[in-house]
Formats: C-alpha cells, sequence, structure tokens
C-alpha cells in the first residue's frame, strides 16, 4: 500500500480572479475560483429528496462538487443576495459522471 500524498491549501490571485484550492478527506479536494463583487447562497440535494443541505453564501462563479453518488441526478438551488435583499431561487438540475463528480455545474444568473 503507496502512501497518500498529502495536499496543501493553495491560494492565487491573477489580478481580477481568486483560485483557492482546498484538500478534503481522502485525497480529493476542493477547487474555486470567482471574481470580486457577487455573491450567492448555494444548497444541493439529490433530486426527488425533500431536504436541502445547509446553504452557503459564496461569491464564486462555478463551482465543481466531489463526492457525490455516481450517476445521480442532483439539483442546486441558487440565489443572489445584496444590500437589497435575497433574489428569487434558481433551480439548476445537474447528473453526476461515474465518478460522483460534477464540473463547473453552477451557470450563476447575473444581476
Amino acid at each position: 500500500m503507496s502512501p497518500q500524498v498529502k495536499q496543501t491549501p493553495s491560494i492565487q490571485w491573477d489580478g481580477t480572479t481568486w483560485v483557492v484550492r482546498l484538500p478534503v478527506e481522502d485525497g480529493n479536494r476542493i477547487e474555486a475560483t470567482w471574481k470580486p463583487g457577487r455573491t450567492y447562497i448555494v444548497r444541493i440535494r439529490e433530486a426527488g429528496e425533500e431536504t436541502w443541505s445547509f446553504g452557503f453564501e459564496t461569491p464564486l462563479t462555478h463551482l465543481s462538487f466531489d463526492g457525490l453518488n455516481p450517476d445521480t441526478e442532483y439539483e442546486l438551488e441558487i440565489r443572489t443576495k445584496s444590500a437589497a435583499g435575497k433574489g428569487t431561487p434558481k433551480i439548476l438540475r445537474v447528473h453526476t459522471g461515474p465518478t460522483g463528480r460534477t464540473d463547473n455545474v453552477i451557470p450563476f444568473p447575473r444581476r
């Protein structure tokens, strides 16, 4: 059995975009990219389930989700948030591949 290589977090800024990579359990990682100036509230659930995950607020313009069930349909709820309040939620359906991963699945609504 080979030892796992420990990943370390990284943050990069190119003057307009942030890129963050964070290690998670089992050797996977979360990667996020965003441009400052927009905020969204995101929740996820398996299609057909009643209960959503806890919501998280993010400025991210796209997300990848790891560790989801393979070959499964999910719903994402995306809502804008600003000084004027919360926007109307948008629901996006995505289908995971054989590894249980989705990439760049959130085309956020424009303000």
